[in-house]
């Protein structure tokens, strides 16, 4: 299940919860202030997976071709 970021409309809390995949917020209560006016934000995600430079994910920093990667030859690197 994906973690979905909510922003309260009421309070301007922002939080992070579990949630079902395409979760609209409705059935969700801000934790701050107990209310149920939430909007879902866009937010940006990590992407950690296996090749053939460096292993899983986020390496260990020797070397690296961007300060968001180990690799050098990731799309954004190249």
């Amino acid at each position: 299940m994906p973690i979905y970021e909510f922003r309260c409309s009421n309070c301007g809390h922002k939080f992070e919860t579990l949630c079902r995949m395409g979760e609209t917020g409705s059935g969700l209560e801000c934790p701050h202030c107990g209310s149920r006016s939430l909007s879902r934000l866009v937010s940006a995600f990590r992407v950690m997976g296996g090749g053939s430079a460096g292993g899983a994910g986020g390496g260990n920093g020797s070397g690296g071709g961007c300060a968001g990667c180990s690799s050098r030859s990731c799309s954004t690197c190249r």
